[in-house]
Parts: structure tokens; C-alpha cells; sequence
């Protein structure tokens, strides 16, 4: 599986977790009921955050790989990248290995099948360690997050993202507080027991993850098209603003308005959402475009890359 499929099977069972009447506070006195909903939603805060943090692991390692395995010389990667690969990876190995140690697992066989792969950068036909990137610690900061688009030669960081959130109608005013929010919230409902996890953030949290990861997805797929394409030049030569191109599907009444952009002079109504996917979504790549599916609020529910 991708890890947007991944993805969007965890928020589906997240969106029908959030919806349970035991989530829900009967008023705003201190009762049982209340004391419990309270409980599982900071349960629940934990694991959307994990959702999230998974599915950039995840997106992180797909982008590596297609790297590791276009053709480009290790040298036209982004000296972020190459030391990242080398430096960066042997930091994450310490701190895995120190985990597993500590917990009897098997840190021998990690360092051992990672040491390998840091090794390969020095040839010509290398593949990077996923540990090269967003693993720094248990958890990953927002600070992480930047520097994995600057490992791909995208500068801007989160301004990026909300650029690309802003075009696919993310509706996000700060997507880098978001995150940090919803990190904080993710290590207080974790470590203080007395903390109150409100019901608003934990209703909200699937639209933060969708918008977040979205932006990421396209970002880095946008960029490893570019790669894909030249292989000569070097990482951070293409420009990603470029390869940013939408292609939208916005529904009004019973069917579903091909536009280019949000709210934009329609192409095409399909009467059916699956139809206009299966026929749009071969064509992305050549066109070099992202098909993004909004609701009824022009806010993005899908993407396709």
C-alpha cells in the first residue's frame, strides 16, 4: 500500500471514532461521563498525531526511494541530502539502536542492514536510508518537516506548504501551527493527566492531517517527476512552482465540475465522480498535474498524484 492509502484508511476509521457520542461532553460539569469522554479523546489526540507523523515516515521513504532508484548521481543531490544520508542516518541509527537495546529488541541486524545502505552512497548506484530524514527523535518536529523539503531542494518550508495549501483549497490560515498544536496537545493528553483535550481540536484534526499531508504529497511527488524528467541537473535547479498544476472536480448538484481552478469556468460535468478519476487520473503525469476532489465548500476531501 502507498502511504496515502495508508492514510486514508486510518482517517477513515479516525473520522468514525470522532463521531462517537462518548466523545462528547453532556455539559460542562464534572461527571463520569465527561471525565471519560475526556480520557479517550486525549487517546484518540495521540493517535491522530501518529496517523500523521506515519504518514510522512511513510511519504519520506517513497520519495527516497524513487531517488535511490531514478539514476541520479549522488552528487546532484542537495548537499542537505548527502550529508542527511550519511551523517543524518548514522544520528537516527544511535538513537533507534539505543531504544531497541533498551528494550532487548534486535539493534544489531538495524545497524547492520542501514550501515549497508550509507555505505552504497559511495558508488554509483546507491539507495538512501530512510533514517535519513524525519527520524530524529520519538517524534517528529516541524522543524523535521522543513528540513525534509530542503533535503529535496525546496526552499520556503512551511510557507511552501501553505502556498500549496492556499491552490487546492486547504483552508489552513498556519499550517506549521497546526502541526505544532497538534503536537503539543499529542504530548500533553501523552504525559499530563490532568490535561483537557477539547472536542473542537479533536473534530478539526482530520482536516489538519488531510491539508498537511496533501501539501507534502504533492510537493515531494512534484519534485520527484522533475527528477524523473532530467537526470542531468542537478536537484535544486528545477523549479518546483512549475510542476505545481491542478486540475480540480467540484461537485454542484448531482454532478461533478472539471475545472483548473477552484471555482474556475468548468471543462467538463461528469456525472460521476469514479468515472471522471478513472479518465482524468492516467493523464496526470503527462500533464504534469495533480487531480484534487473538493466538497461542497470548495475545501479538498482527496488528491491524486
Amino acid at each position: 500500500m502507498s502511504a496515502k492509502s495508508d492514510l486514508f484508511t486510518r482517517l477513515q476509521y479516525l473520522n468514525a471514532a470522532v463521531n462517537l457520542p462518548t466523545l462528547i461532553d453532556n455539559g460542562i460539569n464534572i461527571t463520569e461521563h465527561n471525565g471519560v469522554a475526556n480520557l479517550l479523546r486525549k487517546g484518540l489526540g495521540i493517535v491522530a498525531f501518529n496517523i500523521l507523523e506515519d504518514f510522512i515516515k511513510d511519504k519520506s521513504l517513497e520519495s527516497l526511494n524513487t531517488l535511490s532508484n531514478s539514476g541520479l548521481a549522488f552528487d546532484n543531490l542537495t548537499s542537505f541530502l548527502q550529508d542527511s544520508a550519511i551523517i543524518g542516518a548514522l544520528n537516527a541509527l544511535a538513537f533507534r539502536s539505543n531504544m531497541l537495546k533498551k528494550e532487548s529488541s534486535d539493534w544489531r541486524t538495524l545497524i547492520q542492514e542501514e550501515t549497508l545502505k550509507i555505505h552504497s552512497t559511495s558508488r554509483e548506484m546507491y539507495e538512501i536510508s530512510k533514517y535519513s530524514l524525519v527520524y530524529a527523535g520519538s517524534n517528529i518536529s516541524a522543524n523535521e518537516i522543513a528540513d525534509l523539503l530542503k533535503a529535496f531542494g525546496m526552499s520556503g518550508g512551511w510557507g511552501l506548504m501553505k502556498e500549496v495549501s492556499d491552490g487546492i483549497g486547504g483552508g489552513l490560515p498556519d499550517l506549521a501551527q497546526a502541526y505544532k498544536n497538534a503536537a503539543s496537545r499529542r504530548h500533553n493528553a501523552a504525559h499530563t493527566a490532568s490535561f483537557q483535550y477539547d472536542y473542537v481540536w479533536i473534530a478539526n484534526i482530520k482536516n489538519e492531517i488531510l491539508t498537511i499531508a496533501a501539501a507534502l504529497d504533492i510537493l515531494l511527488t512534484a519534485r520527484c517527476r522533475q527528477v524523473n524528467s532530467n537526470l542531468i541537473k542537478k536537484i535544486e535547479e528545477h523549479d518546483i512552482r512549475s510542476a505545481l498544476n491542478y486540475r480540480f472536480l467540484e461537485p454542484k448538484n448531482t454532478t461533478y465540475r472539471e475545472t483548473t481552478s477552484i471555482g474556475g469556468r468548468s471543462k467538463k460535468n461528469w456525472p460521476s465522480l469514479q468515472n471522471a478519476i478513472t479518465t482524468i487520473k492516467p493523464n496526470l503525469v503527462t500533464r504534469n498535474e495533480f487531480l484534487i476532489i473538493l466538497d461542497s465548500s470548495r475545501r479538498i476531501e482527496d488528491w491524486f498524484v
